[in-house]
């Protein structure tokens, strides 16, 4: 049986000599496993095997503040085994550990949780397992190395993807530490990777190193508060403030526009420097909603959702890149939050809803990662995961990167937080539910998809094909593009010549193997790289080999840049349409649902009448038409008779009275029309 912090607290000293002894226990099994690469040695590490997952996991724990278990605890002192001291006084509450870091990677966190058996208090210790797991010990900077850079997150948005980072955990576990830490060192780093990135592009087509900057994105940024269901704009200067003193901004909408984007209408601030993103962040967070808790004075009572879109001016019509941060509201259990009003209830009910829709949105997309069948994601049942759609939508072509980290409390009382099994309940009043941040946390853990062998060939599957076959198709691509080229060249040509009062011969078709399309297929696709290679690209970088593979005279540079994004429009196109397709005749083939599928049929089938004469004769009797027919069958329960043929005599006796009331109006309407035509006359 779970138990409460209080009870737990009262207990201290029992569970404290049970966790010693498991201690001792574990230091026999072996020690702690610790990272596989020293930090000094991350950046020269090649990436490791979470760096292929969609979605990847970290658990963290942070350490006790001073005082903080004398200050947040305390001992029921009316209980019968309470502890004193030699005075008869209840003793301070000291820190007593509920999470131990059993493995740093693949990260394991065991949490020690208090119960009570018949024979006494006792602690049940659950493992958890995620990709990495960050103990007390481990800094902020250490925390973001092992996160947005050992997983190239900056690389992918600068490259047109969209990379998300979530912190989710209980009120006072230190999730907004970790985000706040982890935006300000995004806005250190991003802009000097952007000028790498940048110099390498603009070093492809051709460009002096030397003169050359590399300040070729746009960094447009925006942060949003969702607080329950209302959305606002953090950005937004207002001087209204309500009862707690949190500044009044006008409601924005969150829904889909008509080509299915979800772009809530938030003020766009253009950065163009480290100082100014992190001024930008520092005037955001200022303006969040807080509100003081049992477990923390100043609890995130929202959802901030922080967007970076970046916006390669090389390459005007590809996909944005988004780094989207999002800070989750703090979960709290019946405990932290019995003391609410109704409008807090009502606002921390709402954020749980959403972390059990984003919940189901995360795992569903992991588990599309691993297999290949069609896997829903319902993303739309919630703003939050509405907001998120980039990384949800199965139709979108740009590449995606979820990490979750997920936090929990130091403190053997927090415990019951930490894993219980339910958290959608804990603000229904309900005490036996509780939050559950690992066991929230853990079922998004996924490996990379087992490798099942090579595909069967399909011609209109770019992942079955070989070097022959890609080079094949990209030849195709580029000789397409070539002859659109070569008539536009001659139509303006034929045009001079018309206006000159000549006339030039008809454009006859390149003789074979002489039409030059301006680039080396080998050199984009080399010998054993397939379709497949290539769609794991990034469009910039499609274009980058595309650059370097420029050949003769034929395209200029911009024209190429603009060639070779098609042609990458194209190839993934054909990958996305091959996953969806299994997905669409699975669609296509469900079977119809029938009434009598589910139901069974009626007692009589409406052979007679129609179902239009039928329902008119049920308006007709009204709330008498089924006291009839409960009377029949009352009546032919007790006689023992057969249900059905008693249904449709009493029925079919209703419909003809009906039927001869219609008669008689009729009769009456043409006798009054006939009294009508006769007085005129």
């Amino acid at each position: 049986m779970a138990t409460s912090a209080t009870f737990t607290t009262t207990h201290l000293s029992t569970f404290r000599t049970i966790l010693d002894d498991w201690n001792e226990n574990k230091l026999k099994a072996g020690a702690t496993k610790g990272f596989l690469v020293p930090l000094a040695e991350l950046q020269q590490s090649p990436p490791n095997k979470d760096a292929l997952k969609d979605v990847v996991v970290a658990f963290r724990t942070r350490p006790p503040l001073p005082n903080e278990a004398a200050d947040k605890f305390h001992v029921d002192a009316d209980a019968k085994d309470a502890p004193v001291d030699e005075e008869g006084q209840v003793p301070v509450v000291e820190y007593c550990p509920g999470i131990t870091l059993t493995s740093a990677e693949p990260g394991v966190f065991v949490a020690h949780v208090p119960g009570m058996k018949w024979s006494g208090p006792t602690l049940t210790h659950k493992s958890y397992e995620a990709d990495l797991a960050f103990g007390p010990d481990i800094d902020n900077e250490e925390v973001y190395q092992r996160t947005v850079v050992a997983n190239d997150m900056l690389s992918l948005v600068l490259s047109g993807g969209v990379g998300c980072i979530l912190a989710y955990g209980q009120t006072g576990s230190g999730k907004t530490f970790t985000m706040e830490s982890i935006e300000h060192r995004v806005a250190r780093d991003l802009f000097e990777h952007a000028r790498v990135v940048g110099k390498r592009l603009l070093l492809a087509q051709g460009a002096d190193s030397a003169a050359e900057t590399g300040d070729i994105f746009e960094f447009n940024v925006t942060f949003l508060e969702l607080l329950g269901k209302h959305a606002s704009d953090l950005l937004e200067s207002t001087e209204e403030v309500d009862e707690r003193g949190n500044p009044v901004r006008t409601e924005i909408s969150v829904r889909e526009d008509k080509v299915g984007n979800v772009r809530p209408n938030l003020i766009s601030t253009a950065v163009r420097t480290s100082a100014e993103l992190e001024e930008l962040i520092n005037k955001a967070l200022s303006h969040r909603r807080t509100s003081a808790t049992l477990r923390n004075a100043t609890s995130s009572r929202s959802h901030a959702m922080l967007t970076i879109s970046i916006k390669n001016t090389l390459l005007p019509y590809a996909d944005e890149g988004q780094l989207i941060l999002v800070d989750l509201a703090g979960s709290e259990r019946h405990e932290d939050s019995k003391d609410h009003d109704k409008q807090r209830m009502e606002e921390a009910r709402d954020n749980n809803k959403s972390l059990m829709n984003l919940k189901e949105c995360v795992r569903a997309k992991a588990k599309m990662a691993a297999e290949d069948g069609f896997v829903h994601i319902p993303w739309r049942s919630n703003k939050l995961t509405m907001l998120l759609k980039p990384i949800f939508d199965i139709e979108s072509r740009q590449p995606s990167k979820a990490m979750i980290i997920a936090h929990v409390s130091p403190h053997i009382q927090d415990s019951v937080h930490s894993y219980a099994a339910l958290f959608y309940y804990i603000l229904l009043c309900n005490a036996n539910s509780r939050t559950n941040t690992l066991s929230y946390a853990a079922p998004f853990k996924t490996v990379p998809p087992k490798p099942r062998g090579p595909a069967p060939y399909d011609a209109e599957d770019p992942r079955t094909w070989d070097h022959s076959k890609t080079v094949e198709w990209l030849t195709a691509q580029f000789t397409k593009a070539a002859l659109k080229r070569r008539q536009a060249d001659y139509n303006v040509k034929a045009k001079a010549a018309q206006l000159a009062g000549k006339k030039l011969k008809p454009l006859e078709p390149p003789a074979p193997g002489t039409l030059d399309i301006g680039v080396d297929v080998l050199v984009i696709c080399p010998p054993g790289s397939t379709a497949k290679n290539l769609g794991m690209l990034y469009t910039p970088q499609f274009v980058e080999r595309c650059l370097a593979a420029r050949a003769g005279k034929l395209w200029e540079v911009d024209a190429l840049k603009n060639v070779a994004v098609d042609v990458a429009g194209n190839l993934f196109y054909l990958i996305l349409t091959a996953k969806t397709r299994k997905r669409k005749e699975i669609m296509k083939s469900r079977k119809k649902l029938f009434v009598e599928d589910t139901y069974g049929e009626a007692p009589r089938k409406l052979t007679e009448y129609d179902e239009e004469e039928f329902l008119e004769a049920q308006i007709f009797y009204g709330t008498d038409w089924q006291k009839i027919i409960m009377a029949a069958h009352r009546k032919c329960k007790e006689e023992g008779n057969d249900w059905e043929k008693e249904y449709s005599k009493t029925t079919d006796e209703m419909m003809e009275k009906f039927r001869a009331h219609k008669a008689t109006e009729r009769e009456e309407k043409a006798a009054e029309g006939e009294t009508e035509v006769s007085h005129d006359d």
